[in-house]
């Protein structure tokens, strides 16, 4: 064999290598962008109704998203405290809860907790 070959053969060889690292790369990072963005979407409890357990969560007025999520995931009522947060970002319910104490159970969803976190202790929405 003379150079010209073996140049040849190392060439696309290496660009074989460098296209699948790239697949790999976007394949993966596109199936974690996929999950991430199914966990924020589909909201599920972290309990069913029958092993449910009811907590009680204090918060103040002017609480930040960050804090609610940390402390929700603190007390075990969210799964996941990013996903959370980026729920609280995307719903509705962003800067409108309401300090007070509430009793919040693992059965709720992120969006039925965001709710009850944001009424006044009338029960009424804000």
């Amino acid at each position: 064999m003379n150079k010209k070959s073996i140049r040849m053969i190392l060439g696309v060889s290496l660009n074989v290598i460098v296209i699948a690292v790239g697949v790999f790369i976007i394949f993966t990072a596109g199936s974690k962008a996929y999950t991430f963005g199914h966990n924020i979407f589909d909201e599920e409890a972290v309990s069913s109704e029958a092993q449910a357990r009811e907590t009680q969560v204090t918060i103040s007025d002017g609480i930040t998203s960050k804090q609610l999520a940390k402390l929700l995931y603190d007390k075990g009522l969210v799964k996941d405290k990013t996903c959370f947060y980026y729920q609280i970002i995307l719903s509705d319910y962003k800067d409108k809860f309401v300090g007070g104490t509430y009793t919040l159970n693992t059965a709720m969803t992120p969006t039925e907790m965001m709710k009850v976190l944001s009424c006044a202790d009338t029960g009424e929405d804000k």
